[in-house]
């Protein structure tokens, strides 16, 4: 309910966004205008597809996200606030003469007792009931353009709406002078933008369609998501991937799944760093096994005295040391590294073996669902965004 009544509230506050499947001369000279400005300088083909697929992944976004044409974050600002900011960018550049529009200094209309007492304690869970809002919405703070206190509250990250209910009447004097700005900044570039076959709802779309294309983009697999995180559209791709499908990739891909599985290793542990640099400069000028011999220690790995190397694998007894000894370059000894315990040790190793994961394995099945979850939305994508554009007739 929650985010049905954000969702009401942003379609009242900037237009409900239509897509563009067309795109106009002077949309693409500003647009280019700006990204040149910003130092992305894009062609006249390669601007006009970047724009296009903005609008198919704002389609997309309606019918696969919605809860993104809000917001992209539960504890950041809505969509329209960012919008706000990029349409000033965008007019102040394509008009320098409206950067001298003075911002206005608005009353607010409550001291910091009363705002803190209407808007009550910040629930815990961040959400307003719907009687709140619908209460709030009763409430005027600005005539033009009429704000009211449920549309700005529900527009704000978390922590300025938590500053709101301590009573923080400076900022709610900013919001609303930055509201006060935008619709006197709008206002006087109508006339420009007209003059210059331009309309402020089809540039505050196109300003929407590059705020949501990193987000849709990820929500869709093409870009990866923050934190590995997965959205439930690419959960359903890679839960449609079947066995079937693991067992070609690893057929296709065998040779990324071989690794060490058995080297001739020797491990030497020392209780101070000074020995283990001794050992190591002595190892590298004749051999590890010499070095080994002359100061009469033993090999860790071995079950036994004996100077020689001794064949291990990933799961030796002395774990760390095996780990350390698979991690390193067969040939080559090891610096003096650290151990857990404190103490120092160094490593050498050669005569690699090599096995295969097989196919089976956890390592086979995690990878492979991996790689073809992606390879699968790249594919879905290109259908979609090429269905899109029959669908409208959009020729890039």
């Amino acid at each position: 309910m929650y985010y049905l009544v954000l969702l009401l509230a942003g379609c009242l506050s900037l237009p409900c966004w239509a897509s563009l499947t067309q795109l106009t001369k002077p949309e693409l000279a500003l647009m280019q205008s700006l990204y040149q400005q910003q130092d992305r300088p894009l062609s006249s083909a390669k601007l006009n597809k970047h724009l296009l697929e903005n609008q198919f992944l704002l389609a997309t976004a309606r019918q696969l996200n919605p809860e993104l044409l809000v917001r992209q974050s539960s504890v950041g600002f809505d969509n329209d606030y960012h919008i706000r900011r990029l349409m000033v960018t965008l007019l102040t550049h394509q008009f320098p003469a409206l950067k001298s529009i003075p911002k206005k200094q608005t009353t607010v209309p409550f001291d910091t007792a009363a705002l803190s007492d209407l808007l009550g304690t910040y629930p815990a869970d961040g959400h307003y009931q719907t009687e709140q809002l619908t209460h709030w919405a009763n409430i005027t703070l600005l005539d033009v353009p009429r704000v009211t206190l449920s549309q700005l509250i529900s527009s704000q990250s978390m922590q300025n709406r938590f500053r709101l209910h301590q009573g923080d009447t400076e900022l709610l004097s900013r919001l609303l002078n930055e509201r006060a700005y935008y619709a006197d900044l709008t206002a006087a570039a109508a006339p420009l933008l007209a003059t210059n076959g331009l309309t402020l709802a089809r540039l505050e779309t196109l300003a929407k369609g590059e705020l949501l294309r990193p987000p849709m983009l990820a929500f869709m697999g093409i870009k990866a998501q923050l934190h590995g995180e997965r959205s439930a559209y690419l959960e359903q791709i890679r839960a449609n991937i079947s066995a079937t499908d693991i067992q070609r990739y690893y057929k296709r891909h065998r040779d990324d799944f071989k690794y060490r599985h058995q080297l001739s290793a020797l491990a030497v542990r020392f209780d101070s760093q000074d020995e283990a640099k001794q050992f190591y400069k002595q190892a590298q000028r004749k051999s590890p096994l010499v070095a080994l011999k002359a100061a009469k220690r033993h090999n860790e790995f071995a079950t036994d005295d004996a100077a020689v190397l001794t064949a291990i694998t990933r799961e030796h007894t002395h774990r760390w040391l095996a780990q350390l000894a698979f991690s390193s370059q067969p040939g080559k000894v090891t610096t003096p590294v650290r151990t857990p315990t404190g103490r120092w040790a160094v490593v050498y190793t050669e005569q690699p073996q090599y096995a295969y994961y097989p196919e089976d394995s956890e390592t086979v099945r995690y990878q492979a669902l991996e790689s073809l979850t992606t390879e699968h939305a790249i594919a879905a994508y290109q259908n979609k965004f090429k269905q899109w554009q029959q669908q409208h007739g959009v020729k890039l």
